[in-house]
């Protein structure tokens, strides 16, 4: 069965206060990552809608609700720098608003990242990537998912990302709504960034 591209588009209310790009130091530890997930084709652009999908995001420190995240519409770009990060201050799920400080607006998927810092304070680092091969063998295998009635974005995927979540501290779900979608987190970026790789090695030796 064939889906409506379902991507992209900011579904939720934010303000901006544009600043200065980010400091390296704020959002190399995902950036490495994500240059490796761009090449695997994890992270990138449907070239017939030209709409960037995948996003990566980390949290300032294991106390804080604030965060770090790519830019909305950059998954094009096979590397990123700070102008293309954004720091999240502080997101409300249920009014669907974002605050935000940063030279760019945030991914479409900030609120979901919110919802899964959100459900466990020791999760740190989170992981959205795309691909089909990978989507389709996580339903296939019943692996833990979203609903397929809840799409990218909106409040119930934030409360379908923590039910899925539960009380790990790691892991990977399917978004059965969001088509190609997979989120993976853990306490820091090479704990997400290890779970895709392996998930994704398991995919293609099925």
């Amino acid at each position: 069965m064939t889906k409506t591209l379902d991507e992209g588009v900011i579904k939720f209310k934010y303000t901006l206060k544009l600043s200065k790009s980010l400091k390296t130091e704020e959002y190399i530890a995902i950036e490495k990552w994500r240059a490796i997930l761009f090449k695997m084709g994890l992270i990138g652009e449907y070239p017939r809608e030209k709409v960037g999908y995948g996003n990566l995001s980390k949290k300032i420190d294991s106390k804080s609700e604030e965060f770090i995240i790519t830019g909305t519409q950059t998954g094009k770009l096979p590397n990123l720098t700070g102008s293309h990060y954004t720091h999240i201050i502080k997101c409300n799920l249920k009014n669907m608003t974002v605050e935000a400080k940063g030279p760019i607006a945030p991914s479409s998927e900030t609120l979901t990242h919110h919802a899964i810092y959100s459900t466990c304070e020791q999760i740190n680092s989170i992981f959205h990537v795309h691909d089909p091969v990978l989507w389709t063998y996580m339903i296939k295998e019943d692996m833990e998912a979203t609903s397929e009635k809840v799409s990218y974005g909106t409040e119930e995927m934030g409360i379908e990302a923590s039910r899925c979540i539960g009380d790990k501290k790691s892991g990977v779900f399917v978004m059965k709504g969001h088509q190609d979608g997979i989120i993976a987190y853990g306490s820091n970026a090479e704990e997400a960034g290890k779970i895709i790789l392996e998930i994704f090695k398991k995919s293609r030796n099925q």
